[in-house]
């Protein structure tokens, strides 16, 4: 299963219809880490050194995740994973829109439209099969909890839960330090395929980095505007 789709689901507030408060800094890049995630598993990129390797510029037979690796065999640049993980979330935002657009035709979840003024549109994503993403928190329980050994894809997803900021919205407060150290026990263990781990490693850091660049970004300017 994709971990793009499954980071969408982690990131939907599915009584709200919207994205949680919490993963709203991170949903662009998070959901970009994730496709990257998504071709390193099916071994269309490898990662090294912070830098993006393409192994297999074949099909993956899902278009999105051909579009992102279209995007990679063209540039005449090499860039760093960082820049290209924030170069891609800013030139595609509706990404995530698309994605929950096919949730929808496979009866997963039902997108609401409203218009303000006839010109405004909010959109609401509800779930109409909530038994999708109970399997996959299911899952989560038993790593976390009953500390059974995840798949590749299911680390994948808890790293990006973890940087995204959504242990604050699943575990409660007293247990968020006991959840941390086990997904980082998790990544550093000395079974998972080095190769593997630097992926997971490179990724996660990039989500981090770019977070904070822009952060920083959006300060300066603030401050800038009140001198």
């Amino acid at each position: 299963m994709l971990v793009s789709r499954n980071y969408l689901l982690m990131i939907l507030d599915e009584e709200k219809g919207k994205i949680y408060s919490r993963a709203s800094a991170a949903k662009d890049l998070g959901l970009i880490g994730a496709m990257m995630m998504d071709l390193y598993l099916r071994g269309k990129i490898l990662i090294e050194r912070k830098k993006i390797r393409i192994i297999d510029p074949t099909s993956t037979g899902d278009e999105y995740l051909d579009d992102i690796l279209e995007i990679l065999k063209s540039s005449k640049k090499i860039r760093k994973l960082n820049r290209w993980i924030d170069r891609i979330s800013r030139r595609y935002k509706t990404y995530y829109y698309a994605f929950f657009k096919r949730l929808e035709k496979q009866e997963i979840l039902k997108i609401e439209v409203k218009k303000t003024f006839k010109i405004f549109e909010t959109k609401r994503f509800y779930l109409q099969r909530p038994e999708v993403k109970m399997v996959i928190l299911e899952q989560i329980q038993n790593t976390i909890v009953n500390n059974l050994s995840p798949s590749i894809d299911l680390l994948c997803l808890l790293s990006l839960i973890e940087v995204s900021g959504l242990i604050k919205v699943y575990i409660a407060k007293e247990f968020r330090k006991q959840v941390r150290m086990r997904i980082e026990e998790l990544i550093y263990t000395e079974n998972l395929n080095p190769r593997d781990q630097e992926m997971i490693i490179s990724i996660t850091k990039a989500i981090k980095d770019t977070i904070a660049a822009r952060q920083a970004a959006v300060t300066v300017v603030v401050t800038a505007a009140a001198v």
